[in-house]
């Protein structure tokens, strides 16, 4: 399982968050902040929690958050299953997933009428 910097670099980069951005909103220096997603100093909880709110999820989902259970579905026989275990994808995720599809039908609708 990934160290928890590792965790926090990809969750912010999912998120499209700058390393500043976060800096800033934990209240810390940017280069601080890059040695707590390079594991060059130790994570305090209390930061742990200002992240986990950042990301709008619980700290506990923080902690285990695997990118291999969100990214690496692909050639998988059963849609929504990983080595025969459910994924249960965060609703937000799936909510952008939706939006993002209904965006890209209403182009494709407004292309085919010009």
């Amino acid at each position: 399982m990934p160290a928890i910097g590792i965790k926090i670099k990809k969750l912010r980069e999912i998120k499209g968050l700058k390393q500043e951005y976060m800096a800033e909103r934990l209240g810390v220096t940017q280069q601080y902040y890059s040695k707590l997603e390079n594991e060059k100093t130790d994570i305090p909880f209390s930061k742990i929690e200002q992240l986990a709110e950042i990301f709008e999820m619980k700290p506990e989902d923080l902690v285990a958050f695997d990118d291999r259970l969100v990214f690496n579905v692909y050639g998988q026989q059963n849609c929504g299953y990983l080595n025969g275990n459910q994924i249960n994808f965060p609703e937000q995720l799936k909510q952008l997933y939706e939006d993002k599809i209904k965006l890209l039908e209403e182009k494709v609708a407004w292309l085919e009428k010009r």
